[in-house]
């Protein structure tokens, strides 16, 4: 018995004893940074891959997602167009509904004259004023057959005078009054005539009377419920049916543009 070895205290020996450690691990250390060094490279490639698998599979679904989007923009767009297109179209049938309608509630007026500055002492009796300013400043004869109806249109004026609409028989006899307008140029009693225009119609009017006085238009008229301009003394007529036609023949200035609007009776007088 006495010649048995303790195993346990020659390892315990061992390892307590620094020249044999050192031997070990000068052994052991390669061994075991190879071994570690794979294994971690194994699990960064692992945990790169699988990251890279999920940001693949998140690419591929938002690009599914976008594609999806942009079909789906794509058909709103298409469907937006033809909205669009639609709106036109309506918009452009409803002027012409709203042209024709203006021309023809004009042409509903085309026997109609307003007399202005009109002194009336009875209203229920317009129709001999009428009569009486046709024979007496304008030298044009007609009888009360001649008038359909006349009457006076709003409040007189701050010198107590009216406005007179009258509706003649037939065109004939409202072109007769209609043509000796400018004799009442320089008439004493500031009475003028006018045609019967409609409201969009008496509109342009008014600016082509701003035109005038900014001096972008030399003189205007109206025949048969047309408005004609000159822009300058000689020069020629124009047409005007809209306020962009008025801007194109005579484009407003800053001082027009900024000017306020006003009453157009004694620029119609001319």
């Amino acid at each position: 018995m006495g010649g048995n070895i303790d195993l346990t205290n020659v390892v315990i020996n061992l390892l307590s004893n620094p020249l044999f450690t050192n031997a070990i691990s000068t052994v052991l250390s390669p061994m075991l940074s190879q071994s570690l060094t794979s294994d971690v490279k194994n699990v960064v490639n692992d945990a790169v891959q699988n990251a890279f698998k999920s940001l693949t599979d998140q690419i591929e679904n938002e690009t599914c997602r976008i594609d999806s989007n942009e079909m789906k923009i794509a058909e709103l767009t298409d469907e937006n167009n033809e909205l669009r297109n639609r709106v036109d179209r309506a918009e452009s049938r409803v002027e012409e509904v709203n042209a024709r309608i203006e021309e023809l509630e004009q042409y509903g007026r085309r026997n109609s004259l307003r007399f202005h500055n009109v002194q009336v002492a009875d209203p229920n009796d317009t129709d001999s004023v009428v009569v009486q300013i046709c024979k007496d400043k304008l030298n044009v004869d007609i009888t009360p057959d001649d008038i359909c109806r006349s009457h006076v249109v709003g409040r007189p004026n701050r010198a107590g005078k009216s406005q007179i609409i009258c509706r003649l028989r037939n065109w004939k006899v409202k072109n007769r009054i209609y043509s000796q307008k400018k004799k009442l140029k320089n008439d004493q009693s500031r009475i003028f005539v006018t045609e019967d225009l409609t409201r969009y119609r008496q509109a342009v009017v008014s600016e082509v009377v701003k035109a005038k006085r900014a001096e972008k238009v030399t003189s205007f008229w109206t025949n048969d419920g047309r408005i004609f301009i000159k822009t300058s003394e000689g020069g020629q007529k124009f047409l005007i049916e809209s306020i962009d036609d008025l801007n194109y023949y005579a484009p407003p200035s800053n001082e027009f543009a900024m000017e306020v609007g006003q009453s157009h009776s004694s620029d119609a007088r001319q």
